[in-house]
Formats: C-alpha cells, structure tokens, sequence
C-alpha cells in the first residue's frame, strides 16, 4: 500500500460529505471522545482497560469478551503502548491485548484509541482494500506490517499535501453532519483513507 493508492479518497469524501448511515455518523461525532479518554497518561489498571476496551467495542459489532487470564499482561502492555513513538512501537507485544480480547482487529482499535499517532485501526474492509492474497485479520504480525506500511506512508514524498487536501475534506464532511469539527492526526487520516475507499 502507498500514497497512491489512497490518493483517491480526497475526491470520495468530497463527493460524498453528508452521511446518511447513523453507525457512520456515529464513529465521526465520537472519535474525539473516545481518544481523550484512551489517550489520557496516567495510571494504566485493570479498570482503564475494561473502561477503555468498552468502549473500543461499541464501534464493534460483537460484545466485548474480556479474558481474565491475559488481562494483567494486556494492562502491562497497554500501559506501554502509551508512550512508544513509530520508532518504537515494534517493541510493543500486541498479541497480550489480542489474547485478552481474542481478536487482533479488537487490539488495534485498543491501541489506536490509546496511542493515534502510532497505532492504525485494522479490520476486514482494509484488509479488502490492501488486496493481500493470505489475509487473516487473526494475525498480530499482519496487524504489524498494516502498521509499518502506514508510516510508510507518512513518510513518502507528497504525504504532507495529501493530509492537508484530505483534512480539509474530513472537515468540510464534520461539517456537513453536523458534528463539531476536530482534527486528526497522520495516521487516522490513512486509515480513514483507506476505509473511505475499501469496498
């Protein structure tokens, strides 16, 4: 995946500012919310992760199943993915969040919602739109090059421009519905990209 490929979501969005699907217009009124209280530093315990992981599931179509016996190792790691940079994050041992939570897609919005300027959101529509022929969105190191190819991105020549044009469309799209605008950071702005254009 480059910056090509997403390139075509500017148009997308501008052509396509009012939502008319309320689950959408949910996840664009609530990200704001939902990144405040993930992201917030602090003390890092087993209720912030039953808070935060609830929260992560109500963008979810399934129920939250939270495993007692991965829960203090999920905490540990949830605590230090707040603090790694995109130089770092390779360090973080995503799989004690996904044992947690059995699933890896539930992890990378937990992570996401704790640290949005390193972890992307993952599910199946992306995985669709990357077009890789051995796809399992039950695999952390799949989860894991999704993310090295998004910071990839963020570093390609003409990634700056892109961002810009593509904020500016996510605003007028805010806007537009009604929701007070707010910005995004690099990272979400690839990955809602890339849902943008996913089939």
């Amino acid at each position: 995946m480059k910056l090509v490929d997403i390139q075509p979501a500017i148009g997308s969005v501008i052509a396509s500012l009012a939502v008319t699907d309320l689950r959408e217009r949910t996840y664009l009124a609530t990200y704001p919310g939902m990144i405040s209280i993930g992201a917030a530093r602090g003390v890092t315990n087993d209720v912030k992760f039953h808070q935060l992981a609830t929260l992560v599931y109500g963008w979810m179509p399934r129920v939250v199943r939270i495993d007692p016996l991965y829960t203090s190792a999920a905490v540990d790691t949830l605590g230090a993915a707040l603090w790694v940079t995109d130089a770092s994050y390779k360090s973080i041992p995503v799989k004690r969040i996904s044992d947690c939570l059995h699933s890896v897609v539930g992890a990378s919005k937990l992570l996401h919602f704790a640290n949005p300027d390193v972890f992307p959101i993952w599910d199946s529509n992306i995985e669709v739109f990357r077009k890789k022929p051995d796809s399992d969105i039950t695999s952390v190191s799949q989860y894991m090059d999704y993310v090295g190819e998004v910071h990839s991105i963020r570093r390609e020549t003409g990634f700056h421009e892109f961002y810009i044009e593509f904020c500016s469309a996510y605003s007028a799209r805010l806007a537009t519905n009604g929701v007070p605008t707010y910005s995004i950071g690099h990272v979400r702005a690839i990955e809602a990209a890339v849902f943008e254009l996913a089939p």
